[in-house]
């Protein structure tokens, strides 16, 4: 029974890397999935960005087009206050061409404004269109880097899954399905004791249990996590 321990422990170490190269093929995906949801939140700000500046451009217009028609109303008022025969179309003249200007002039502050709006506007979307640019170009090197690991690990992967049916064909079928059924379970299913202790679950083990171990005449579990136990040399505790 020594020997199925040992070649457990030599199958666990397989199914060890195996797991590691399994993980990498599910995290290299992931991380260039998250790349490209990078790219679309870019691209998201950059299309709301855009619209704000074409809302800001055509109440840019209007505004344009309100200064104009203020402007043609104070021509046409001047030319009003030519033809006043009295004072009281003198004064409403003038409270005429007041009220034009003062609207002129509150717009041209407004335009003012809009035009600082759409200034920023356009820096700003130059400077995501740059980013946006730049991380395209980032995830299509990394698409091409990604394809070719992923094509290194899903060959080393059919290696490991070789040598795992290779060696699992070492072990007697009883034990292999013991292990098989813990390693469901619990991920790791051979762990060593370690000064009476389970390296698994770090209790103590009884001690005729520990002498049992020592003989490793059989297959035996942890009372507390149910792993497959085995004696590993004892280093000097200092």
């Amino acid at each position: 029974m020594r020997e199925q321990l040992k070649l457990l422990e030599k199958l666990q170490q397989v199914d060890a890397k195996l797991q590691e190269t399994d993980d990498a093929l599910t995290a290299l995906p992931a991380k260039l999935k998250s790349l490209k949801e990078d790219v679309a939140r870019v691209e998201s700000l950059l299309e709301g960005e855009r619209q704000q500046l074409a809302g800001t451009r055509h109440y840019r217009e209007e505004i344009e087009a309100a200064i104009r028609a203020d402007q043609e109303q104070l021509t046409k008022s001047k030319t009003k206050m030519a033809a006043v025969r009295t004072s009281k179309e003198y004064m409403a003249g003038q409270r005429e061409m007041e009220a034009s200007r003062k609207s002129s002039q509150d717009r041209e502050e407004e335009l003012a404004k809009l035009m600082e709006a759409i200034d920023k506007f356009q820096q700003s979307i130059k400077v995501h269109e740059e980013e946006l640019t730049a991380l395209k170009q980032h995830v299509s090197e990394e698409e091409q880097e990604t394809a070719q690991r992923v094509a290194e690990l899903e060959g080393k992967r059919a290696e490991q899954r070789v040598a795992r049916q290779t060696m699992a064909g070492t072990v007697a079928k009883d034990v292999l399905a013991k292990y098989e059924a813990i390693r469901r379970r619990r991920g790791h299913a051979v762990v060593a004791a370690r000064h009476g202790v389970c390296s698994g679950c770090n209790m103590h083990l009884p001690p005729q249990l520990y002498n049992i171990l020592h003989r490793a005449n059989t297959i035996e579990y942890c009372p507390s996590c149910h792993r497959i136990i085995f004696i590993e040399a004892e280093q000097p505790k200092e």
